[in-house]
């Protein structure tokens, strides 16, 4: 009787119940379809990481800064931060002699090593000496050894590995604090 003074009948009051549960039953199958297509989508991901990680043997060799996004910073081999920012000018040679030295750039710089912008092709091992252009000439070089190397458009990048640590105010004037 309550429900004819209202105005509803009892059909509209168990189709509200009807339609809350019916939302709340489609709410929870979308969640879950939701979470099985994503962890699907995570393991094929990963199954590729890992096939890709196998094949790792070419990447290695020839370093690029894409690898650690590429394959995951779990791929990654940096030890310390790398640092970008203003390119400092410097000197390269091959013996540590200014008149045998060519002009190049530090691109980025880490406390192990430099990424150098240089205009000839220096292959993988090979051991190079560099200085900053604005230091003084009693300032001693840093011997680094050529790691990676790839060709730009008109100069080449060298990834290069300090072979024993620098002073302080060595790495101070290459840019790493």
């Amino acid at each position: 009787m309550l429900l004819l003074r209202s105005g509803r009948s009892v059909w509209e009051e168990g189709f509200i119940d009807w339609a809350i549960g019916m939302a709340i039953i489609v709410g929870v199958v979308v969640a879950i379809v939701a979470f099985l297509f994503g962890w699907i989508l995570i393991n094929r991901r990963r199954a590729r990481l890992r096939e890709l990680a196998t094949q790792a043997g070419e990447w290695k060799q020839v370093a690029s800064p894409e690898d650690a996004f590429r394959y995951g910073m779990g791929m990654a081999r940096r030890k310390s931060v790398r640092l970008s920012g203003n390119q400092i000018p410097v000197h390269v040679s091959p013996d540590g002699t200014v008149e045998s030295a060519w002009e190049g750039w530090i691109i980025d710089r880490s406390q192990g090593g430099l990424r150098l912008r240089v205009p000839e092709s220096i292959p993988v091992g090979v051991v190079l000496r560099v200085r900053c252009l604005n230091v003084s000439k009693t300032s001693p070089w840093v011997e680094v050894q050529v790691k990676n190397f790839r060709e730009k458009q008109d100069y080449w990048e060298l990834g290069c590995q300090f072979l024993a640590d620098p002073p302080n105010d060595v790495l101070r004037s290459f840019g790493v604090k």
